[in-house]
């Protein structure tokens, strides 16, 4: 993380899990737009199969599919959102207009994640955010950035 940048409420380290565990609370989804509104940094854990290009897998008999890759989203207002792969150097800035779908598709072995499609100036792409981090992403993909959020 970089300097004046700070993770979501839906981006949990192991010490956030144990301090919940212990009842101390941390950041709402809400606290987090009205930060991002004032001028905070955000950085959001999320997948992706799509978002700077496909890493694609073989599973076997010459066929491949698409990986699901950990990354991070960087929000800062008056700026384009950054993916970041996690591992690797794979990253992109994803350019408005922005219109964000949500799927209603699960995602495997991450339950408290959900599913959207992110339609932006660049072509269309897969993105699954924690479940606490909905209301921030569609607020940013949405008017902060001059886009829609589709029911």
């Amino acid at each position: 993380m970089g300097q004046g940048m700070r993770r979501s409420a839906g981006t949990e380290t192991a010490l956030d899990v144990l301090l919940r565990w212990t009842w101390i609370r941390r950041r709402t989804s809400a606290q987090d737009v009205a930060d991002f509104k004032s001028g905070q940094v955000l950085q959001v854990v999320g997948f992706t199969q799509s978002i700077g290009g496909a890493a694609m897998v073989s599973v076997g008999k010459g066929k491949q599919i698409a990986r699901l890759r950990q990354g991070y989203l960087r929000l800062a207002v008056g700026k384009e959102p950054v993916w970041s792969d996690r591992r690797g150097g794979r990253s992109a800035a994803l350019k408005p207009p922005f219109v964000l779908k949500p799927t209603g598709e699960k995602v495997r072995m991450a339950p408290k994640f959900e599913r959207y499609e992110l339609v932006t100036a660049d072509g269309t792409y897969d993105v699954a955010v924690p479940k606490k981090d909905g209301e921030l992403v569609r607020y940013v993909f949405g008017p902060a950035q001059g886009g829609e959020v589709m029911p």
